[in-house]
This record gives C-alpha cells, sequence and structure tokens, in this order.
C-alpha cells in the first residue's frame, strides 16, 4: 500500500509504503504492482535488512530506507494488475491474455466453455 503525495499528472510522490497492511491501517487505497525502476543503492540496503512482514526480508522496507535519501513516484496505471503470487491470481494473467489474444482468445473460450458445461451438474461429461 502506498501513500501519495504531490503529482504530476499520472506520476505522484510515494510518501509511504507498508507491506500488506490490514485495511484499517492502509494509509491509502493504493497498491504497488511489482514494477520498479530503483536504484543500485537498494542492493546494499538489502544486504543489511532485517526480516519484516511475513518473517521475509521485504524490498519494499529497503525501498522506504532508500526514500530518506532518493525521492520515490509512482505511476497510477489505469490498467488490470494480478496477484500472480496466489495460484488463483496466476492462472487469470493467464487466461485474460489469451482471451485478449486474436489467435488464442476464441479456442480457449471454446475450452473454457466445455468446462464450464462439463462442471455443472447434469452437464456433458
Amino acid at each position: 500500500m502506498v501513500g501519495r503525495g504531490e503529482s504530476q499528472g499520472d506520476l505522484f510522490a510515494i510518501t509511504e509504503m507498508v507491506e500488506k497492511p490490514a485495511p484499517e491501517k492502509a494509509p491509502s487505497n493504493l497498491i504497488i504492482t511489482g514494477r520498479y525502476v530503483i536504484q543500485p543503492e537498494i542492493f546494499d540496503l538489502l544486504s543489511t535488512q532485517k526480516r519484516g512482514a511475513g518473517e521475509e526480508i521485504q524490498l519494499t522496507d529497503a525501498m522506504l530506507e532508500l526514500a530518506k535519501t532518493q525521492r520515490f513516484w509512482g505511476y497510477k496505471f489505469l490498467g488490470k494488475s494480478f496477484d500472480c503470487g496466489s495460484k488463483i491470481g496466476f492462472l487469470a494473467a493467464n487466461l485474460s491474455y489469451a482471451l485478449a489474444r486474436p489467435e488464442l482468445g476464441p479456442a480457449v473460450r471454446s475450452l473454457l466453455e466445455a468446462a464450464v458445461a462439463e462442471s455443472v451438474p447434469g452437464g456433458s461429461r
């Protein structure tokens, strides 16, 4: 979750980042989708980073440390994002991609329709 500061069009200064916050503690309704352009100093910070959320070394924590000396900007992305860290999110991303492709969409749509029909009680098997 990201706190939003000064903005310039679709760009905005990131003022805060919280790794996997509880909804009531989130600084905004924005998310980081995992696409970064970060200066190389981040690697020095990661090498000494203490474990954070989930007892894992969190890139977000190192980014917060780096933000003390460098500005971070976010981009207001209007497309769709997927949580590919979960099985269903990964599957949804692949299906969405395939359905949007003219050479794959019709065949994938037919495949899905057949799978749904087979899973419905009384459907063909």
